[in-house]
């Protein structure tokens, strides 16, 4: 599901961005229900980036977003029981940010398990208008033993595009 996001982002950067794990549920700009092997999975977009709550007899919430007054600190991986949370910033040039930016919010746009708001064009390091966006996708991995969910947060004044890879294992 892709859909045009009419207010401002908030977020400027990639190194403005917190994991925080425990909050409560945000305000949301749009949401994705879904179920993936008996967890109930919420992907949240919010003004300043991405919320993700799975419920499978106890609720995780994972927030990655600008917290005003919060220097940002995003890490690479953080891993806490059966949670496991992946980071990387891809620095591109406006050309490569453009063709990236298409390519992911085309396979949001077909994924019925994804969703992705695009905010309005953004000076990009070279001047051109390029989308600010926060995309999310929900999957089950293979092994079947996890559950997990990819989010995507694309900077064009910096060129950065955040990707985040989490997975939660299933109880059993």
């Amino acid at each position: 599901m892709l859909f045009e996001v009419r207010q401002p982002y908030v977020d400027v950067s990639a190194h403005d961005l917190s994991l925080t794990l425990g909050a409560a549920a945000a305000p949301a700009l749009e949401s994705l229900r879904t179920r993936i092997g008996g967890l109930d999975i919420e992907l949240r977009l919010l003004g300043c980036s991405h919320q993700a709550l799975v419920d499978g007899g106890g609720v995780v919430s994972e927030t990655v977003a600008c917290v005003p007054g919060v220097a940002g600190s995003l890490p690479g991986r953080r891993t806490d029981g059966g949670y496991d949370f992946r980071a990387r910033v891809e620095r591109l040039t406006p050309q490569a940010y453009a063709a990236r930016a298409a390519a992911v919010l085309a396979r949001a746009a077909a994924d019925p398990l994804a969703l992705a708001g695009v905010f309005a064009p953004a000076p990009g390091a070279d001047g051109s208008r390029l989308p600010a966006f926060t995309a999310l996708a929900a999957h089950a991995p293979p092994d079947g033993g996890r559950v997990g969910w990819t989010t995507w947060h694309g900077y064009p004044q910096t060129g950065e595009i955040v990707v985040t890879a989490s997975s939660l294992k299933r109880p059993r």
